[in-house]
């Protein structure tokens, strides 16, 4: 758990505080609806923008972590590895 814990520091550090900069510099423009970041930042990606990879990037990387977590808790519940 403590390994998972280092991750997530690292993951906040390196993800999370540039991606509330990023979106908050596009929504302060209202660059998009609210509840449209998704496609927004997707097709900034797709039209090659750096800002656009690193949000949905970030966003799979999120999603990843979200993922290995659910695991490691399943593998945890239903077997008596700790």
């Amino acid at each position: 758990m403590v390994v998972l814990k280092g991750i997530l520091l690292l993951f906040i550090i390196f993800f999370g505080i540039p991606n509330q900069i990023i979106d908050y510099k596009h929504r302060k423009k209202k660059a998009y609806e609210p509840g449209d970041a998704w496609a927004y930042y997707s097709r900034l990606s797709k039209e090659g923008s750096a800002e656009g990879k690193f949000m949905m990037c970030s966003t799979y990387c999120g999603i990843a972590f979200i993922v290995v977590v659910l695991a490691y808790l399943a593998l945890g519940l239903f077997t008596t590895y700790r």
